[in-house]
């Protein structure tokens, strides 16, 4: 098929020019495009590996989809076992520390019984002491007055 120029160029350059461009310009463009070109043996080749890679990334790509969710599941699962564990040693914790709670009752039930018995020896103490200071003030009543008579006795 032969190549039209455009009248600006036939103009600029002449008719001569034009015909001596043509064939060169043919020339070149063929042998630049023999260069660059595949040939379709090659071309379809290229293809059939372009749709081989096609399908081994869309593989890849699917197999990267299913390792991603079962990770997703095996690190839901994870999370959930780790919750359970955690409610599980919570609980085992709330327990002891009531048996603690418990123990330290236990204690201060003991700590205020013997409170009560101090209390109580206290005011025993008093009322002895009480008893011992009126009975020697007593005594020494008795023995100021048997000297007072003993004093007035011939």
């Amino acid at each position: 098929m032969p190549v039209a120029i455009p009248q600006t160029v036939r103009r600029a350059l002449g008719e001569e020019a034009v015909v001596d461009f043509i064939p060169w310009m043919e020339r070149w463009l063929s042998e630049s495009i023999k260069e660059k070109a595949v040939p379709r043996d090659e071309y379809r080749e290229l293809l059939s590996r372009l749709d081989g890679l096609e399908k081994d990334i869309s593989l890849v790509k699917e197999e990267q989809a299913r390792m991603r969710a079962e990770f997703s599941e095996d690190q839901a699962q994870m999370r959930a076992e780790f919750r359970e564990d955690l409610g599980q040693l919570r609980r085992e914790m709330s327990e002891r520390f009531a048996h603690v709670e418990e123990r330290f009752d236990r204690v201060n039930e003991h700590f205020d019984r013997m409170h009560e018995r101090f209390d109580d020896m206290h005011h025993q103490m008093i009322v002895q002491t009480r008893w011992l200071i009126g009975s020697l003030a007593l005594i020494g009543t008795v023995v100021s007055v048997l000297l007072a008579i003993a004093q007035f006795t011939p």
